[in-house]
């Protein structure tokens, strides 16, 4: 009679190892990885890399190609290896160029500065290449109507003073498409001008030095951020890929910008519309101060120091952009939003960052901050907010962040944000709710509480241990009390999730562990029972064998 339940229980025990051995990979992909009807935006197509090969090369039908978006595969090495021509011929042969006409301009290096002062299009056949000699910018555009395309520009002033550029645009309707800019203190720069194109890009920022302007500074807390010396008047160092000042209606289209120091600054102006860009390993993706009517639309954004940090003006829309991996410990923001009015954040992914999403103000203004559909998953801190943000957030996913929601008041008040719309909350990935109606909707309130989150705030390097069993036990305590002092309250919970599924690379190194270590204890378990089990079984033919020849004995 004992050997039944102890063959059950080693059943059982080979049963629960099993589920944790599938719970490993199933947790992390099931609870990552929620999948949405959000499609790919279809305004990036004509900046996947299909076209063109290498920036500068000239297709059969005589235009340039857009520069592929995955590498600078075909660039020379170092401008010394090619052939040299004289700038003096070059500028003769623009001055002969009628207004309206076309210069296309041979394979080559052509060493000093161009200015262009009548509307031309030019054309850069190759690797023609225009090389500064250090001390200014090496291409100034003065003509409104200009186009310049298929060219590689290098080699402008260390700055900051005078702010050289690759190229500088100080006319209207003015198109530089398909360069590649390289060893520029600003890669472009556009100044007062309206209707500039800045399309399909590469700029490479100078790796060598330091990156200049603002500083971030921590204010002791975890949230905090005050902002150092104004913009420009640092020491020499690493400028802007593309800076505008005060343009109106610019688009910023299919640039790849990587080593700036901030990928797109924006100051002023209205009307801006940046798209499809690449920024990696730059400063802040975008930097706006006090930019009015922007647009910011299927980027990616990836280990910068901070994705978006919008600051003031408005209104703001962000949308269908992937930002990730921006783990600085000064920073680290997917999205930053300082007292912006009209903001709206739509089926953006924000990953693997130290702060998702970080909101503060605008108080008083009667547009609040849309927040919907929106992936934030496997960051430190899903969403830090303010007590002076006031923000409408529904439908987002908030999954697998070590601390989901951070009150940044001093009481650890997030203030009075709405988290939910026409009766549509949030997917929670630790909501232990259920449905009862059918609709989707949680039937009890999500609640975070403020406990844990504050002792993570109050001392940031806690966050190592915030996947360790007495963290844990906190938020399952914390869990228990939550409404007594709740950071956020969501009265109508998703159940399951409906904003975009995050990229197939999106892995955040505490959640694999956590997920491996679950796999690794079922497959151990799953081992030692399996074990147990074969003995138990050749115990039990050895104990029947016995017995039957015992019977048959004389």
């Amino acid at each position: 009679m004992r050997a039944r339940p102890v063959g059950l229980a080693v059943v059982a025990a080979i049963s629960v190892a099993a589920l944790l051995l599938a719970a490993g990979p199933a947790g992390l992909v099931g609870s990552a990885r929620a999948s949405t009807k959000a499609a790919t935006p279809t305004r990036c197509a004509a900046y996947d890399g299909t076209q063109a090969a290498v920036p500068g090369s000239t297709p059969a039908d005589g235009t340039a190609g857009t520069p592929r978006m995955d590498g600078m595969d075909g660039m020379p090495a170092m401008a010394d290896s090619r052939t040299r021509h004289s700038m003096r011929e070059l500028r003769d042969r623009l001055a002969r160029t009628p207004s309206g006409g076309t210069l296309t301009v041979p394979p080559g290096v052509y060493r000093g500065a161009l200015v262009i002062d009548r509307p031309v299009t030019i054309v850069g056949v190759g690797h023609a290449t225009l090389q500064g000699d250090g001390t200014g910018t090496v291409l100034t555009i003065r003509a409104a109507g200009t186009v310049v395309r298929g060219l590689m520009i290098e080699g402008s002033g260390p700055g900051p003073v005078g702010n050289p550029a690759g190229v500088s645009v100080q006319a209207d309707h003015v198109v530089v498409k398909n360069l590649h800019i390289r060893d520029t203190y600003t890669g472009i720069w556009v100044e007062g001008a309206k209707d500039a194109q800045i399309v399909g890009n590469v700029i490479d920022g100078r790796k060598s030095v330091g990156v200049s302007g603002q500083t971030p500074r921590m204010d002791g807390s975890m949230g905090g951020m005050a902002m150092g010396s104004g913009h420009g008047g640092a020491q020499a160092g690493r400028g802007d890929g593309v800076s505008l000042f005060s343009a109106i209606r610019p688009v910023v289209a299919g640039n790849k910008i990587a080593d700036a120091r901030d990928g797109v600054y924006l100051e002023y102006g209205s009307g801006t519309r940046i798209e499809c860009n690449s920024v990696a390993r730059s400063r802040y993706a975008i930097h706006s101060m006090y930019g009015r009517s922007v647009t910011v639309a299927g980027n990616h954004f990836a280990t910068n120091q901070s994705g978006p940090v919008m600051m003031y003006g408005g209104p703001v829309t962000l949308e269908d952009n992937v930002i990730r991996d921006q783990q600085s410990a000064a920073t680290g923001f997917g999205v930053l939003l300082l007292d912006v009015g009209g903001a709206r954040l739509l089926r953006n992914i924000l990953v693997s960052n130290r702060v998702g999403l970080q909101l503060e103000g605008p108080f008083g203004d009667p547009r609040p901050t849309v927040v919907e559909l929106n992936t934030i998953a496997l960051n430190q801190v899903g969403i830090g907010l303010y007590p002076t943000a006031e923000a409408v957030l529904s439908q987002n996913s908030l999954v697998e962040n070590t601390v989901q929601v951070l009150g940044l008041g001093p009481d650890g008040g997030g203030g009075d944000s709405k988290w939910s719309r026409d009766g549509v909350g949030n997917y929670w990935s630790n909501y232990r709710g259920f449905d009862v109606s059918g609709r989707g909707i949680g039937q009890i309130p999500h609640v975070e509480g403020a406990a844990a989150g504050r002792l993570l705030a109050g001392d940031p390097t806690l966050l190592a241990l915030a996947s360790s069993p007495s963290f844990t036990l906190l938020r399952a305590v914390e869990q228990r009390s939550a409404g007594q002092r709740p950071v956020s309250v969501d009265r109508s919970p998703l159940i399951d999730p409906r904003s975009p599924s995050l990229p197939p690379t999106a892995v955040h190194a505490e959640a694999v562990h956590a997920q491996l270590g679950t796999g690794l204890l079922g497959a151990t378990t799953l081992a030692i029972c399996s074990l147990a089990l074969l003995r138990y079984t050749r115990r039990r033919q050895l104990s029947s064998t016995g017995t039957k020849h015992g019977r048959t004995q004389p």
